[in-house]
């Protein structure tokens, strides 16, 4: 078998040409120079190879990138590194508020699909796959996924059933154990499995359409998973887009703001935390000042997926 990454491969189809890597790690003092040579303004040379140090050279790169020159390694005139590391402050301090407002919205989402689900089919009813719109093989996996996922817990509610009960099995539990240790995607694939009216009665319970909440419990995992992984939010694709519903406000027209960005992000997640313990208003002014600091240019205001009147949308301010 040929060796791809030896060889320069022009595939006959679509004409891609592959090449092998041949770059280098560099020294953060040769990390600092190349960024120099590219045109990179650097007020300060001893917090910059901090930086480099303590947050790396490609993660830096998600915030300096937009300075770049299209096309080009080349940054744009005016460029500077303390730039970069402005964004990248408010990033971190935007993924705490993110991951604080799901952490709300998680908690509220076991405590009703629990309930809901286990009145209707009792403590063991997630282990049939009657109960679900799941397929036979479907629902096999995801049992097995949070059956892992209980069998990794600490928790003691789980270690007294895995020592006095015999009957089911360990790790098969009670739902409102179960979903007490689900990740927030199985929880997401729990509620997008549920039969039609089961889906509906919890939506009915947070006054949202279901296929909407289906969605947004999606996006709300996703988010979950970047900000977890202290990924990037700004001028960042999630990679899913939030579904936009058909109240009042939510249209493209009425709301222009890309629902595959974060500031569409924001919204849905202001809109969910009302049906949580959250005080969502007061979350709502946090990220506001957070905000108000950090969207101070119209390439931070795009990066985000806002507009310049983000701060007064009606769905922002209700």
């Amino acid at each position: 078998m040929l060796k791809l990454a030896g060889f320069f491969l022009l595939l006959s189809g679509g004409g891609v040409r592959m090449t092998r890597y041949l770059k280098q790690a560099l020294t953060f003092q040769a990390q600092l120079q190349q960024l120099q040579s590219r045109g990179l303004g650097i007020a300060d040379l001893d917090t910059a190879n901090r930086y480099l140090q303590r947050v790396g050279y490609y993660r830096l790169m998600g915030y300096l990138y937009p300075q770049r020159m299209p096309g080009s390694d080349q940054f744009l005139r005016g460029a500077t590194f303390e730039e970069a590391v402005s964004l990248y402050e408010f990033d971190r301090g935007l993924r705490d508020l993110v991951m604080e407002a799901v952490g709300h919205i998680e908690v509220a989402t076991r405590t009703l699909l629990t309930y809901h689900f286990s009145h209707a089919y009792g403590p063991f009813g997630h282990l049939d796959p009657r109960n679900f719109s799941f397929s036979p093989a479907d629902h096999r996996t995801w049992v097995d996924g949070i059956s892992k996922e209980i069998s990794r817990s600490k928790e003691t509610f789980i270690r007294h059933y895995q020592d006095t009960y015999s009957t089911p099995a360990f790790p098969l539990v009670p739902i409102w154990m179960a979903t007490e240790v689900m990740s927030l995607g199985s929880l997401s694939r729990f509620y997008k499995a549920l039969r039609a009216v089961e889906q509906k009665v919890i939506a009915r319970d947070v006054e949202m359409a279901a296929p909407v909440l289906q969605n947004w419990l999606h996006v709300t995992s996703v988010a979950r998973n970047v900000v977890a992984h202290h990924g990037r939010l700004w001028n960042k694709e999630l990679g899913v887009s939030a579904a936009r519903p058909r109240s009042a406000g939510w249209s493209e027209p009425e709301a222009p703001f890309p629902p595959g960005r974060v500031f569409f992000l924001l919204l849905l997640l202001r809109r969910l935390l009302k049906q949580t313990t959250a005080d969502a208003v007061l979350w709502r002014d946090r990220v506001d000042t957070h905000l108000q600091k950090g969207l101070t240019t119209d390439r931070h205001i795009s990066g985000l997926g806002a507009t310049h009147a983000w701060q007064t949308h009606r769905l922002w301010r209700l």
